[in-house]
């Protein structure tokens, strides 16, 4: 029997769009914050940062990013196939992801969800769960992180994942709708 190819995804910036009058700025803003390697991701310590944060992460805010989501279900129903998750989002934000996947029928496509319930750094947690997985693929749309990644993580294809924008760099940056290319590759 063939292996499957494990594919895996970030959420936010690959599969759920950002808030949509929100500047991306601001977002990165909020949640990153200075680090050696430029990686360090804002745990809200207060109840009223995570409120603010659950607010921004219910689900009528946040859309899918259809494109992507149409390729998750299409590609779904190939059986040489799997899909996982791996979100950096901390525990206080469960129930909204899990809401958002159910609300937009989308949980069904995955073999397995990881949310970062321990609340590690989420650069951190993903290089833990895909050193662990070792998926064929990942993709996230956080371009420090995947960086980190690709220094961290043998095995395993890397990729930037931007909707828009243009970023010279060694990482590749795949715009939304060339998901399918990484999978002829």
């Amino acid at each position: 029997m063939k292996k499957r190819k494990k594919i895996a995804f970030d959420l936010d910036g690959v599969i759920i769009d950002k808030p949509p009058i929100i500047p991306k700025r601001l977002l990165e803003w909020l949640f990153c914050g200075g680090g050696k390697n430029g990686l360090h991701y804002r745990y809200p310590k207060t109840r009223l940062e995570r409120t603010i944060r659950k607010i921004s992460h219910y689900y009528l805010f946040r859309p899918p990013i259809k494109g992507n989501v149409e390729f998750i279900k299409k590609m779904a129903k190939d059986p040489s196939l799997e899909f996982y998750v791996i979100s950096g989002r901390y525990s206080f934000l469960e129930k909204e992801t899990k809401n958002w996947l159910e609300k937009n029928k989308i949980s069904k496509f995955f073999t397995q969800i990881f949310l970062n319930l321990n609340d590690e750094q989420p650069h951190l947690y993903k290089e833990k769960i895909l050193g662990n997985l070792k998926p064929d693929i990942f993709i996230d749309d956080d371009l420090l992180l995947v960086n980190f990644l690709t220094k961290k993580i043998n095995n395993c294809k890397i990729f930037c994942f931007l909707s828009s924008g243009k970023i010279r760099t060694k990482t590749r940056v795949l715009k939304e709708g060339q998901l399918i290319k990484i999978l002829e590759e």
